[in-house]
């Protein structure tokens, strides 16, 4: 039997991993559309009342939540039991960001492979869907069940001060091909894959962390490079989508991708017929903190079609989106039919979530085959 010692998880969460309920009120839905970050390396009053009070859909681990594999396991497996017994009922998405290279939460025993560029440089699809399956498969014994990778921007501005040796590469059919191998990886591990930063980061001069960077390119040269690899992903089924704090001048002129209904309607949904879910890069970022009022995320994020949104550390910020999300529906400022169409995608996800591991990791088990891919990737290294 699938029970941990001293949870309440087990039956409770096994059925409702096989058979999700719907949540039946605006706070609940609105609390499914957002993904949290939150302090501490333990379950805090504070954190459970995100789970139970704000419904939120998932959280998103940083170095500040992780002390070793062990007490990682511990603490989403306490998280995922309140999930289990509060008021919806839904499993959370436990996710992180965990690329390799300089962006890395976790440190070792997790295994540290170097960044993404080196499967370009590889060109190997067998090496790229190995990174993804040993990646994926330690992400997977702690019982996170997503990762905001691959990166899908194409790296074609090489003083580009945020991507750089995190893209796969300059060549957009390479992108897509490698990318596509890593995330079949991950999908053998059951690991929920988030490409990213829709419509393409490579070419900015700015860090969007800093400010807001604007990419004048034309638009054919966007669709032929920047959309190629999101297109060919979207054909395989990517499940996920992070946008880009973006301002892509072809298409939108004001308003970065985030809060562009031309890109992520137009393009993104009707275009490339991307039907998973959407979400936005961290709304702390510069890039939108500074030029829109936070009080207008709610709004701007559902009309350009945000799914889910994304706040990785002030938990007051995360409390402060759902109550205005949350009046901004009963209010009818926004529509009760993008927020079910929201919580809908969301469920179909979470209905493929796994079982979180019924015992904690032994992290000499990733040691042999894992540092292997990891000295692979790195021989390829420029």
């Amino acid at each position: 039997m699938l029970l941990y010692s001293g949870s309440i998880l087990s039956l409770q969460c096994f059925v409702g991993f096989l058979l999700l309920n719907t949540p039946t009120t605006i706070p609940e839905m609105t609390g499914q559309m957002i993904m949290a970050g939150f302090e501490g390396t333990t379950l805090t009053p504070e954190t459970e009342e995100l789970i139970r009070k704000y419904h939120v859909g998932g959280l998103i681990l940083f170095s500040r939540n992780y002390e070793n594999p062990e007490q990682l396991y511990t603490l989403i497996r306490d998280a995922q039991d309140v999930a289990a017994s509060s008021s919806t009922g839904l499993p959370l998405f436990i996710s992180v960001d965990q690329e390799g290279g300089r962006v890395a939460r976790l440190t070792e025993p997790f295994t540290q492979y170097p960044p993404f560029c080196c499967l370009g440089n590889s060109g190997s699809e067998d090496l790229a869907r190995r990174f993804g399956q040993s990646l994926a498969a330690e992400l997977a014994d702690v019982g996170i069940n997503m990762d905001y990778a691959p990166v899908l921007d194409v790296h074609t501005n090489p003083d580009n001060p945020i991507i750089g040796d995190r893209a796969i590469g300059s060549d957009p059919e390479t992108v897509a091909k490698l990318a596509n191998a890593f995330i079949e990886g991950f999908r053998a591990k059951n690991m929920i894959p988030v490409g990213k930063h829709f419509p393409g980061h490579g070419d900015t001069h700015l860090d969007s962390h800093l400010d807001l960077p604007t990419v004048d390119r034309d638009a054919a040269t966007l669709e032929a490079v920047e959309l190629l690899p999101f297109k060919e992903t979207i054909a395989r089924g990517l499940e996920v989508i992070m946008t880009a704090h973006v301002i892509y001048t072809a298409w939108d002129k004001d308003n970065p991708a985030t809060f562009s209904k031309t890109i992520l309607q137009d393009i993104l949904r009707k275009r490339l017929g991307f039907q998973g879910i959407i979400m936005s890069d961290d709304l702390e970022m510069k890039a939108v903190e500074n030029y829109f009022p936070f009080e207008a995320f709610p709004r701007m994020g559902v009309e350009a079609g945000l799914d889910m949104f994304l706040i990785c550390n002030n938990v007051d910020k995360v409390r402060t989106l759902h109550d205005q999300l949350t009046r901004d529906v009963n209010k009818g400022t926004i529509p009760t039919a993008p927020i079910q169409q929201s919580v809908e995608r969301i469920l179909h996800l979470k209905k493929n979530l796994t079982l979180p591991p019924a015992a904690p990791p032994n992290p000499g088990t990733w040691m042999d085959t894992h540092s292997e891919v990891s000295r692979e990737m790195g021989s390829y290294s420029l």
